[in-house]
């Protein structure tokens, strides 16, 4: 895989160079002790630079330098310290001098390699590091400074340095072929002007690069005779070996692992961290030393890179059957998986789902041709460049369709209503307005438009805490007073639950949908879609096509808080394109002022002002343990447990939270001490529909409940099965019935399967608990809350649930059911509570769950304080600022003609122009 550093200053490059890259120690198994060093990129063949990296043109390129001349490239900038506008102090980095981009081959082919000593295989990781930086070239991009964007420009150089042993842990340097890239700070425009490289592109293409390179190797593994089996990361891994001779050959992955445990951090960032301080003495091994104790090692185990080795050699290479096929096959799951839950998407992540779908089948040049002709065919489309990305970006001409045939429909659904008279009687609104002096005066003016509208659709914005319920709950009213047949629903059974307390009869979206086109009964209908951010495309789509001539349309939404987590973004889209949409954004819920002023910041997209207001009211707690922030927050939860609200973004941290703030409760007596065990089950979230009809995407013990009922398996609708084996070569199943039956099945042919995994979770008397999924025949909805009151002997609880209806579950049969202490802002969108205590880890690895838009439905959930609690309060306002924001792939004005579709997909242009630049200009 490919792992990028932290940028590398001048010193520690030069270091990292005379210690590090060009040590002869780092190679025990390269004849004569000879270093692998190349010089690589296009600026390399420009500047004339080949073979061997000498110490002093490195160190010129570390310091921003040309290596020829010393011309000073990059400017130099110091690091300096100065204080913010808050009085904050802030120290700025010193020159970049360069990044360190390593390539790592499996532990399998590592062994098979260097213990089994196939020198093929090192010329086959060689070659396909060659081919993957080539590809991580090709995003380069130049930093133009300031607010100006950056200029792709396709070229970099860069040292390539080959190691084979990773650093030694007790004295044992385990095998590992490795290759460091590090790459310049450095590249050069069209004009010839140099400039500093854009960083984020590096990163961006990281996961894309990995990809190529896995697929390359794989590719080239099975040419030499090897079998090829898939790793728990999707790395390409050769056959034949124990994972016991694995990790006894991996201690320095176990030890940074253990370090990271031990102080409760995870990610990339951390890792690098960890294995800093983690380091050995570096100790001068002699090449005799290492090898005997790799051979001893290899000896406890049976001598299986021997036994490797020897198959591979009778078997003989393994071709690829009908790539042209398989790679037809891979680019179809690429579509399929990445544009579920985005309408646009950059070409790098197409064909990184490609390759991992094809992966050791097709080569990464195999997956980019199919996509260009695809994109010939007209089934994907590029879109205009934005932003300065380096590569292209594509939608689907289902999805184009799907959005443009939705704005259509409203528009002219629309046009016929304006000769229609107002959605009801002006003295119907009048009277009813008279009986509502309780609103106030922005709640008076969005009743009276919408209630005097004569569009077929449209959109209710409310801020969020804006009193959007009381505003529907009049709007109920006054329709209901006209004869209209109102029907409420929402994308989430929870906020379908929410509506209802506007007295509106109510069910989720997905649940109308099912149903199918209804009849045409020429009554007048007035529907409510409620969280309407979170309709997806399709959804919408689908909505609007059943339609009848006489039915009213109100969209209510926050375009501000969380989108759909599937494609698109109708709402926001919709407003765009000029439906009528009625603005209620007076904020009455937050009692305070200071903290209904960081809401309005929030809700205008001024992260940053309201991070400072925040810290301003001392409302940012900053820890940087993570073990403190959590019992900093259990302890904090527990002085008002019934009004306070936990939000945290990702799921790990989520349960660890709910698991601290029960036994403060246990401590404190709210709890019971008495804990009864339940195996319960949680969702694959990481699961698109495209993973679940591909057997390689499930794990050995998976949960599976089924939606639908299948003829062809005889497994019923609402039945769960076990996955005992799976057949990643004829992409088959087998699952275990309840009634002790296997049925073996293609997932192909398998549709509406939700996939779950087991965690055992302890429950007691007085626990908050949440509901992980709707069941309809308990009238439950998803992330529904309540308190367990009784626990009896056979595990069946009594729960009196949030809106006070009580019931009871026996959690065998329903084992969707999680604690409920901390929610994530997705589960809490929709919610409120007098305080809200928020956890932002700025070093979380899904960097995506920290955006804006978890930052504006987080704190506005508190009506009276709202916390955050973090490792960072100097990064906290850049990781809130992220925006995760959906795009729009219909965009008439930015469309690009079939002309210039054929010319951007050109392989002549890209080599050219840099990918794109300039298409559609």
């Amino acid at each position: 895989m490919l792992t990028i550093s932290k940028a590398l200053s001048a010193g520690q490059a030069q270091t990292y160079h005379s210690k590090e890259f060009a040590s002869e120690e780092q190679n025990y198994w390269s004849k004569n002790q000879r270093t692998h060093t190349e010089w690589r990129g296009g600026l390399a063949e420009e500047w004339d630079l080949k073979g061997s990296v000498g110490a002093s043109h490195f160190a010129q390129l570390s310091e921003g330098q040309h290596p020829e001349t010393g011309q000073q490239l990059i400017k130099h900038q110091p690091a300096r310290t100065y204080e913010n506008e808050y009085g904050r102090q802030i120290t700025s980095s010193e020159h970049r001098a360069g990044w360190d981009a390593t390539f790592s081959a499996p532990k399998s082919v590592s062994l098979t390699a260097l213990v089994g000593g196939d020198d093929r295989i090192r010329e086959a990781h060689h070659e396909s590091v060659r081919i993957a930086l080539t590809e991580l070239e090709r995003y380069t991009q130049a930093r133009m400074g300031n607010t100006r964007i950056p200029e792709t420009t396709g070229k970099f150089i860069a040292a390539t340095f080959e190691h084979d042993t990773a650093r030694p842990v007790e004295g044992y340097a385990a095998p590992q072929l490795h290759t460091h890239a590090v790459i310049f700070n450095v590249t050069v425009r069209e004009n010839g002007q140099a400039r500093a490289l854009q960083e984020r592109s590096l990163f961006q293409s990281q996961h894309y690069v990995t990809s190529v390179y896995r697929s390359e190797l794989a590719l080239r593994l099975k040419d030499l005779g090897y079998t090829i089996e898939r790793g728990k990361y999707g790395q390409p891994e050769i056959k034949g070996y124990t994972q016991e001779y694995l990790n006894a050959s991996s201690p320095r992955r176990e030890q940074i692992k253990e370090h990271l445990q031990s102080i409760g951090m995870e990610g990339a960032g951390a890792a690098q961290v960890a294995a800093h301080r983690t380091r050995d003495q570096k100790e001068l091994l002699s090449p005799e030393d290492v090898l005997k104790r790799h051979r001893e090692l290899s000896a406890q185990y049976g001598h299986q890179p021997d036994r490797v080795v020897a198959e591979a050699r009778k078997h003989g290479p393994t071709h690829s059957q009908q790539p042209e096929k398989i790679a037809q096959q891979a680019v179809t799951y690429a579509r399929s998986h990445v544009f579920e839950r985005a309408a646009v998407r950059d070409e790098r992540m197409v064909l990184h789902s490609a390759l991992d779908r094809g992966m050791g089948q097709i080569s990464f040049q195999d997956a980019r041709e199919e996509l260009q002709r695809r994109v010939k065919a007209g089934e994907f489309r590029i879109l205009e460049p934005q932003g300065g990305e380096p590569g292209r970006r594509y939608s689907t001409a289902e999805m184009i369709w799907l959005e443009k045939e939705t704005i259509a429909r409203i528009e002219e659904g629309n046009r016929r209503g304006v000769t229609k008279p107002p959605l009801v009687r002006s003295e119907t609104s009048t009277s009813i307005l008279k009986h509502h002096p309780e609103m106030n005066s922005a709640q008076r003016t969005a009743v009276s438009e919408i209630l005097n509208s004569r569009e077929q659709v449209i959109g209710l914005d409310g801020r969020a805490g804006a009193g959007k319920t009381t505003t529907l709950s009049v709007v109920r009213e006054a329709t209901e007073a006209e004869g209209y047949r109102i029907e409420g629903f929402a994308p989430t059974s929870r906020a379908a639950q929410k509506l209802a307390e506007a007295g509106i009869e109510t069910s989720t979206l997905q649940r109308h949908l099912a149903l199918g086109e209804q009849p045409d009964t020429s009554g007048r209908r007035f529907y409510i879609l409620d969280e309407s951010s979170l309709a997806s495309t399709k959804q919408m789509h689908a909505f609007v096509s059943r339609l009848k001539v006489n039915d009213r349309v109100l969209l209510v939404g926050d375009t501000r808080q969380h989108e759909s987590v599937e494609a698109g973004r109708p709402f926001a889209q919709l407003q765009e394109h000029g439906i009528k949409t009625v603005q209620l954004d007076e904020i009455v819920r937050q009692r305070d002022p200071a903290l209904k002023q960081v809401v309005e910041q929030l809700a205008q997209g001024d992260v940053t002002a309201a991070v400072a207001g925040l810290e301003r009211q001392g409302r940012v707690i900053e820890m940087p343990l993570r073990a403190d922030r959590i019992a900093a927050i259990a302890h904090e939860y527990v002085k008002a447990p019934g009004s306070t609200l936990v939000i945290s973004p990702d799921n790990r941290s989520r349960t660890e939270i709910n698991e601290r703030i029960r036994k403060e409760l246990q401590e404190h007596g709210a709890v019971s001490r008495q804990e009864h065990q339940v195996i319960t089950l949680v969702s694959r979230q990481d699961l698109t529909g495209a993973d679940r009809s591909w057997a390689q995407r499930y794990q050995v013990n998976d949960v599976l409940r089924y939606s639908r009922t299948s003829d062809e398996t005889g497994i019923k609708k609402g039945e769960y099965t076990r996955v005992t084996s799976i057949d990643t070569r004829s992409n088959l199943l087998t699952v275990l019935r309840v009634d002790g039956s296997e049925r073996t099945y293609d997932p192909r042919r398998h549709t509406g399967v939700s996939v779950y995994r087991d965690e055992q979770r302890a429950f007691s008397v007085g626990d908050r608990v949440q509901f992980t999924a709707p069941n309809q025949d308990l009238k439950i909805a998803n992330r529904e809350l309540g308190t367990i009151k009784s626990i009896d002997e056979s595990g069946r609880m009594a729960i009196r649930l949030e809106s006070g209806r009580d019931l009871q579950i026996d959690p065998q049969r329903h084992p969707h059911l999680d604690h409920g202490y901390a929610v994530t802002s997705y589960s809490g969108q929709g919610q409120t509570a007098d305080r809200v205590l928020i956890h932002v880890d700025t070093d979380l690895p899904a960097k995506d769950l920290l955006n804006n838009r978890m930052a504006y439905v987080a704190v506005s959930r508190g009506a009276s304080d709202a916390q955050i609690f973090t490792n960072d309060r100097s990064r906290l306002a850049e990781a809130l600022s992220r925006d995760v924001s959906h795009e729009s792939a219909y965009k008439p004005e930015k469309t690009i003609s079939p002309m210039q579709q054929e010319v951007a997909q050109s392989p002549q242009l890209l080599r050219t122009r840099g990918m794109g630049v300039g298409i559609g200009s």
